[in-house]
């Protein structure tokens, strides 16, 4: 037997909602604090002579940099029941269902992420769907996020889910 729809016309208006644009400043410390804490200390993120000899001309991020600033500290009374904070660069819409899991990523990159660009994202939900998981119903909203640099050049387009229970 199939559970009801959870997903009301509320949350489904939420299908083509856009975040407003965030920026990420990529500076050399940032970058660096990056490496060392994935322990990936590739001489492109780190030694600036070898990276100027390089084919990228100049120091670069780990690919997933992006991902360290795109969430601000919050004070735990400022964070939601699952230890998530309430607003965050991707939109959630509100449900019935109170707790927030990630349902996976899938990253396209275009470009490397340089010391001193400037990233844009903006994400926007592309789905809401509901299936029945071994606990109970849950909701799938999915988003789509891109990034541009300061050239308007797309560096990544990053796709992912979330998964509400």
């Amino acid at each position: 037997m199939t559970a009801p729809s959870l997903i009301t016309d509320a949350i489904r208006s939420w299908i083509g909602r856009e975040t407003p644009a965030w920026t990420i400043e990529v500076s050399r410390l940032d970058v660096q604090r990056f490496a060392v804490a994935t322990d990936d200390l590739n001489p492109l993120y780190l030694d600036e002579e070898h990276a100027t000899r390089s084919v990228h001309g100049g120091l670069i991020a780990p690919p997933l940099f992006y991902m360290a600033p795109l969430t601000e500290p919050k004070p735990e009374s400022e964070l939601r029941p699952d230890g998530l904070p309430y607003e965050g660069k991707f939109p959630i819409p509100p449900t019935p269902l109170p707790r927030l899991m990630d349902g996976g990523t899938e990253i396209e990159f275009f470009q490397p992420i340089r010391v001193g660009d400037t990233l844009t994202g903006r994400s926007k939900i592309v789905d809401i769907y509901q299936k029945e998981g071994r606990t109970g119903v849950l909701i799938f909203v999915v988003r789509e996020t891109t990034f541009t640099n300061q050239r308007g050049e797309v560096v990544l387009i990053e796709k992912g889910a979330s998964i509400l229970r």
